[in-house]
This record gives C-alpha cells, sequence and structure tokens, in this order.
C-alpha cells in the first residue's frame, strides 16, 4: 500500500494457523436477500455501479477502469470483466473526476454495489471462473459503506477471494488469498489473512468462493468447504477507541459492507504483464448471492456452515 487510499487487497501476511476457537451456533437458515444471476442483456445498472477512473487502485497498478461494454458485459449468462491491453485516458482521482489527466496501457472494470447494496452480517457466493497470467489480479471484495471508525483501513477492509499470476510457475501460482485489513492508520496498518493452494486448477472451472460474516466471526469458503476464519480476537480499530463511535469487540466489523468486483492489471504486488501474460484477460463471474441468517439476522448468529453445504430457506 504506498497511500491512504485503498487497493483490491495489499499484499496479504504469511497464512496463519487455521482458528477453530470460537463458539459457533448451527441449525439456522440462509434466506436469500439479494443477488445477480447475470441473465439480463447487460449489467443491471439498479445493482451495480461502474467505478471510472486510472487511480491505480492504490497499488501503483497499470489499468483505467472504464464504463465501456467492451470492459464489463454479460454473455451466456455470465458477467465477464476483460482486462484489454489497450491505451486508456482518465484522471488519476479516485472519484474519476479529479487529479491528472493520465494514459494507462490497459482498460479494465471494476463493479460495486455501493448505495445499491450492502450488508451486515451475512453469507455472500460468488461462483468465479478466474484469470491467469503475470500481472492478472481478479478480487472479490467488501468495502464499509460509511467510514463509521476512519477512512482506510480504520473501517475495515473484506478479502473474500483475490489471486495473482496465476498458472504462471511462481510461488503463489495456484493460490487464492482471503484477508482481513484494519487497525492503525496507515502506514501502521493492520491485516490477517490467508493464503491457500485448494488442491485443485482454480483457473480450470467456476467455483464458489464465499463468506460467512456474524458478530466476532469471519468464516471463509470455497465449493462449500471451510478453508479459513478469524475471530474478533484478531482484529481491531484505534479509530472506534479513540472516538468512542463504538466500544462492541467486534468493530470494525459490525456495520454494513458493500461488494466489489474487479480486475486489476500490474501493481506493487503481482508486477507487471510480460510477453507471456494473454490479452484480453477475464474474470467471469455466474452469480453473485447475498444470504442472511434467517433466525437472527442482528447478528447473524445460528447459521455458521462447518460440515457440508450451508442450509437455505
Amino acid at each position: 500500500m504506498v497511500s491512504n487510499t485503498v487497493g483490491a487487497g495489499t499484499t496479504p501476511p504469511a497464512a496463519e494457523a487455521f482458528d477453530p476457537v470460537v463458539a459457533r451456533k448451527t441449525g439456522g437458515l440462509w434466506r436469500l436477500v439479494w443477488s445477480d444471476e447475470f441473465d439480463t442483456a447487460t449489467v443491471d445498472a439498479l445493482k451495480w455501479n461502474y467505478e471510472t477512473n486510472c487511480a491505480g487502485g492504490g497499488n501503483n497498478e497499470l489499468q483505467c477502469y472504464t464504463d465501456a461494454a467492451q470492459n464489463a458485459y454479460i454473455a451466456n449468462g455470465q458477467l465477464h470483466i476483460d482486462a484489454i491491453a489497450e491505451q486508456a485516458t482518465g484522471f488519476d482521482g479516485w472519484n474519476g473526476l479529479s487529479g491528472n489527466v493520465v494514459t494507462r496501457d490497459y482498460s479494465s472494470a471494476r463493479l460495486t454495489t455501493q448505495n445499491k447494496g450492502d450488508w451486515r452480517y451475512a453469507r455472500v457466493e460468488v461462483s468465479a471462473k478466474v484469470p491467469f497470467g503475470q500481472g492478472i489480479w481478479p478480487a472479490v471484495w467488501m468495502m464499509p459503506t460509511d467510514s463509521h471508525y476512519g477512512q482506510w483501513p480504520l473501517s475495515g477492509e473484506i478479502d473474500i477471494m483475490e489471486a495473482i499470476n496465476l498458472d504462471t510457475g511462481g510461488a503463489a501460482d495456484n493460490q487464492v488469498h482471503q484477508t482481513l485489513h484494519f487497525g492503525n492508520p496507515w502506514p501502521n496498518n493492520q491485516s490477517v489473512g490467508h493464503d491457500l493452494d485448494p488442491g485443485f486448477d482454480v483457473t480450470a472451472d467456476f467455483n464458489n468462493y464465499a463468506v460467512e460474516w456474524q458478530e466476532g466471526e469471519i468464516r471463509w469458503y470455497i465449493n462449500d468447504v471451510l478453508v479459513a476464519n478469524q475471530n474478533m480476537d484478531d482484529w481491531f480499530t484505534v479509530g472506534a477507541a479513540s472516538s468512542a463511535v463504538s466500544t462492541t469487540d467486534a468493530r470494525p466489523f459490525d456495520q454494513r459492507f458493500f461488494l466489489i468486483l474487479n480486475l486489476a492489471v500490474g501493481g506493487n504486488w503481482p508486477g507487471a504483464p510480460d510477453a507471456s501474460t494473454l490479452f484480453p484477460n477475464t474474470f467471469s463471474i455466474d452469480y453473485v448471492r447475498v444470504y442472511q441468517c434467517a433466525d437472527n439476522e442482528d447478528d447473524g448468529i445460528g447459521c455458521a456452515t462447518l460440515d457440508g453445504s450451508p442450509d437455505y430457506e
């Protein structure tokens, strides 16, 4: 992270041991509260926003995010986000209308549900086929609707799934990453995360990447297998302590968050593409589904998935 802005997941720390020490309640049913099956002709503007800027994601990324149909479109019942090797021009400010006019060598898309869909405590599922190649960085993540405890990272970030440089023979050749960002102001921010090779080629087909988020615990799943978790002993925010906005132990992950889907090119973490990187490069999403615990939406406790498939209404 090179500024106090937010990237599609900054470099995660080394993987930590799985932490099972959380009292979980099971047996409750997950109720569908929001979804996109991508069965419309175009991206649904009632559900998604396009971010448009050349800001580099706070990570010196090499793309401009656009609202062009060639960068985000629906085909065969799937959302496709394409990174294209082409010159693109725009402002390097975060809101897309400020800063300096710059030209990048790649275009791509970043879609958000901000102000159109946000949740506190939920199960979020995304069925996605991740792309591969040096400098290619797909991400599914969540940011707080309101900076309740202060600017990033004080109000938190939840990375459901991200990957870099897949199928390139490097250390992260088949890894997916799940990370929380929180803590002190940048550059003294904290994060906890998990780096996982699930034992099959993640680029070969669609896989279900999910997070279950209840008060005091966040759990990650791949194809309904529980692969990682963090609990409130692992996170904090100095924003809450200093401002006395909240005194709950679950801070900062006790507020509403929205969803982000994007495909970045280059940046501090993956490095730049090379001659082996194929363009256009496509990140495909079959569906996005958001559930809340039907018996207990207030804190999400009671619907934890421990073995096998989740229980749905």
